[in-house]
């Protein structure tokens, strides 16, 4: 018996099984998911959301594929999950390990192109350039132990869902043999971008031409530049780095150009005076070098390091107004953008200035910010040249006005074929492709979830913010989204998820509402609208820290799941929690606390 005050017999103690030492543990192990059995349902022999080994696939080893991994990583119960990352290049960091080209850039400041967690202090200059960018994530990964997850030279061709297993069986082709194998996961991370396939514009006879020609994307570095004429084929983003580079070295360029572009002065740059304090700096030009001792106060001042990426984010989040059609702040931008165009073409030129400079409202297209492009295309061993082409022959290009101008070398930046849908194929229960289901245009959640595409996952797909604010916000909180996904597929015993085709059609409806009064919806063509002038605008309707506030959590009202066994409860199994296997007093008393704070039970 015990006594009154609930403690032992003097002399002795409990008889009493405790959990705590070792009595009635139950072992933890990670299996993949069972079948669903026959007959009918039955009590799991197991605690409470014990997780089912994981297996998951992810298409692409840049940004998003490095994330991911290192997300899993912490999200997750060790040894419950397993995870490939299928690159299709021989080596891994997609957008900045392909693209090479003169003068290659991030138009984000380069402090805040870094994963939010993981701050580099020692950017060589305000705008990184490409191969610092790349040597980033080569770092990132080297030290996060990212690489033994890849599959280099893998190339996703398709991912088709097996409805009876709750897997996606995967076909993938090896990039030097070209021969096909196959995989399976019970997930499928689509983290390639939506800027991930180049291609050749559709300009009649381009391959007529009897000189070397090359894609911004594919730069061939062996093509001697120097002392050419070379024509460049584009005026976006790309085209606006690779002119003033190729300017310097070259006998003359032709700059091609379809449409008018706002060029504009740096963001974020408020943060930029705290550095540049004392120091005599050009206000027009965005680009700056860090010098030493800036390096040296980011690396040993952490709190300045912060604020000062803090101060970048937050100018750029507060700019959101300016996507608003006819708002103060939208004629402000276009105020300051027209002049700081006109006075970096200089004098005359009002051919160029009357062309180039959009009646649009700044936005409409993505703005490229860009040092160098309008003082380039002023100079005198540069052409622009602003009439339509017609086709390309042997020795150049021939415009849509008959003149045949001739050149060494072509160049063409002319972008991506946008991603709007993967490209590889993905096949559902139906035997449906995205490209047949999709057939009306994209058909994503929040830029993440397909309705009757189960366990598949896009990061930042079309729907997310594309057109304003830093990315890799926007592709870590996806990324976690997708995570508190996997964690629930594998502890509740769930075989499918998929978002509802009606949640779609909400948050769409929203879409076109809200786009009706923004400046996306003018007279300009853009991949945001699939490449048209006028069509569905597929961005975010607010600014990057409001869908991140919209995607922190995932909305579970909006999808149809359906689970492995015959009762959507069979993840609460035996009556145990985890602490019970465990052996852990905390464990299994989380819920007693000196104060009031939030608690959980594991």
């Amino acid at each position: 018996m015990h006594q009154a005050n609930g403690l032992p017999p003097s002399g002795g103690q409990s008889h009493m099984p405790s959990v705590v030492n070792g009595i009635n543990g139950v072992a933890q192990s990670y299996d993949y998911p069972e079948p669903t059995a026959d007959g009918p349902y039955q009590v799991l022999d197991q605690y409470h959301s014990r997780p089912r080994r994981l297996r998951v696939a992810c298409v692409g080893a840049g940004a998003s594929g490095l994330c991911l991994a290192y997300k899993m990583g912490k999200m997750l119960e060790a040894g419950s999950w397993e995870l490939t990352l299928f690159e299709k290049n021989k080596e891994f960091g997609g957008t900045w390990y392909e693209n090479t080209y003169p003068g290659v850039a991030c138009d984000i400041p380069s402090h805040n192109y870094t994963f939010t967690w993981d701050p580099n202090p020692d950017w060589s200059h305000f705008f990184a350039y490409g191969p610092e960018i790349q040597k980033y994530f080569v770092g990132f990964a080297k030290r996060h132990g990212s690489e033994k997850y890849m599959k280099l030279n893998s190339k996703v061709v398709e991912c088709k869902w097996n409805e009876d297993k709750g897997i996606w069986e995967i076909t993938i082709e090896d990039q030097n043999t070209k021969e096909t194998w196959n995989d399976w996961a019970h997930v499928v991370v689509n983290g390639t971008g939506i800027l991930n396939n180049w291609q050749w514009p559709s300009i009649e006879g381009l391959h007529d031409f009897a000189g070397p020609k090359m894609h911004s994307a594919s730069w061939d570095h062996g093509i001697d530049l120097d002392d050419k004429v070379i024509g460049v084929i584009g005026n976006g983003s790309t085209s606006v780095q690779i002119v003033p580079q190729l300017q310097k070295v070259a006998k003359k360029v032709q700059a091609y150009m379809r449409s008018p572009t706002w060029i504009s002065p740096p963001f974020g740059s408020a943060a930029l005076t705290s550095v540049q304090k004392g120091q005599d700096v050009d206000p027009g030009m965005r680009q700056y070098e860090f010098t030493d001792a800036d390096k040296q106060r980011f690396r040993e001042d952490k709190d300045f390091h912060l604020q000062f990426r803090k101060g970048i984010e937050a100018e750029i989040n507060g700019l959101f107004g300016m996507y608003r059609q006819d708002s103060d702040l939208s004629k402000q931008f276009r105020q300051v953008i027209t002049d700081e165009m006109n006075r970096r073409m200089g004098p005359g030129n009002q051919e160029l200035k009357d062309f180039i400079i959009p009646t649009w409202s700044p936005g409409c297209r993505r703005i490229s910010p860009g040092d160098g492009y309008l003082e380039a295309l002023v100079q005198p061993n540069v052409e622009p040249i602003m009439v339509g082409i017609e086709k390309v022959v042997p020795e150049g290009i021939q415009t849509t006005d008959g003149v045949v101008h001739k050149m060494d070398v072509l160049v063409c930046a002319t972008g991506f074929k946008v991603a709007f849908q993967p490209a590889f194929r993905v096949v559902n229960a139906a035997g449906k492709t995205i490209q047949e289901d999709w057939v009306n245009g994209p058909n994503l959640y929040l830029g993440v979830s397909a309705p009757r595409f189960p366990n598949y996952y896009t990061i930042v797909g079309p729907g997310a913010t594309w057109s304003n604010g830093t990315l890799l916000p926007s592709i870590e909180t996806t990324i976690e989204y997708s995570v508190k996904m996997m964690k629930k597929i594998q502890t509740e015993a769930i075989k499918a998820i998929e978002v509802q085709q009606e949640a779609l059609d909400d948050i769409y409806a929203h879409f076109d509402e809200f786009h009706k009064t923004t400046v996306w919806q003018e007279e300009c063509r853009s991949w945001f609208k699939d490449g048209k002038v006028k069509n569905r605008i597929y961005l975010w309707p607010g600014s990057t820290i409001h869908f991140l506030k919209t995607i922190k959590e995932p909305r579970m009202e909006d999808y149809n799941i359906r689970w492995r066994h015959k009762n959507r409860f069979a993840f609460l199994g035996n009556g145990d929690v985890k602490a019970t296997a465990n052996r852990d007093v905390d464990g299994l008393s989380r819920y007693m606390r000196s104060s009031d704070h939030e608690w959980t039970v594991d």
